[in-house]
């Protein structure tokens, strides 16, 4: 009885390793883009009004698919 149930617990881990396995390699093999920004706010420091600020945030794209930025939108 106790080997039935070792083989019937090793079976269950078996067929769940083989499903998770798969598909984790079926999600890696669609081109997706990742989007990477490491800093995603900035405070201005006090200036005279009318004058103008700038500030570049840097956007990368860690996937391998293009990334596509239809627009930027201040909040």
């Amino acid at each position: 009885m106790k080997l039935k149930t070792a083989f019937l617990i090793n079976a269950l881990l078996f067929f769940l390793i083989i499903i998770l396995t798969g598909s984790a390699v079926a999600k890696e093999s669609v081109p997706s883009s990742k989007t990477v920004i490491e800093q995603t706010t900035f405070e201005f420091p006090p200036v005279i009004a009318g004058t103008d600020v700038t500030h570049r945030f840097s956007v990368l794209n860690k996937g391998n698919a293009p990334l596509n930025i239809p627009g930027v939108y201040t909040g």
